[in-house]
């Protein structure tokens, strides 16, 4: 890793850290002290490797946290990365996004609640739409984007969180939905 890539690094964890802790003190009270936001570690890909392998598992569910996370964490220093924890034993979701170029959106590029039920279903996004704002925050960044919608009912469930879709023409402008900060 060269110099410029490890001052990123650091630089941005700090972003990282503090946001989670800022949307930790915004929970509502009936969640305070039984969920834990995260950045994503070992223990986290390894409960989610087993989210691989569950019959509950969405089908349009493909993306391999235990495989592709080092990856993409290596190839963006400024990313943001959240994992939702309750009771500090059970991994209810995980999601990595980044910002854009320009660092004035926050594009959330995977957002996902552990298959089968859990102590926090209908509530992943909630929780990571409130991380994602704090670190936006902390970058500057006027809007988060949920890139790639997989499906139309995943499209109604993030309007209901009040986000817009847009349907992208091109690679370099994806279908997504979008909120301003």
């Amino acid at each position: 890793m060269n110099a410029a890539h490890q001052f990123a690094e650091g630089k941005y964890q700090r972003f990282r850290e503090s946001s989670l802790r800022i949307a930790e003190a915004t929970l509502p009270a009936g969640l305070k002290n039984v969920v834990n936001l995260n950045e994503i570690n070992a223990l986290a890909l390894a409960q989610a490797q087993q989210w691989e392998y569950s019959a509950d598992r969405h089908i349009d569910a493909s993306w391999s946290w235990r495989k592709g996370f080092s990856h993409y964490a290596r190839q963006h220093p400024k990313r943001f990365e959240l994992a939702i924890w309750f009771a500090k034993a059970q991994l209810c979701g995980l999601s990595i996004g980044k910002p854009t170029y320009s660092g004035s959106k926050l594009r959330l590029d995977i957002i996902e609640g552990a298959p089968g039920q859990h102590p926090l279903k209908g509530k992943i996004v909630e929780l990571t739409v409130a991380a994602a704002e704090a670190y936006a925050d902390s970058l500057g960044a006027e809007q988060i984007r949920i890139m790639r919608p997989v499906n139309s009912d995943v499209v109604g469930y993030y309007e209901k969180h009040g986000f817009t879709y847009f349907s992208g023409k091109a690679s370099n402008v994806p279908s997504h939905l979008w909120r301003k900060v």
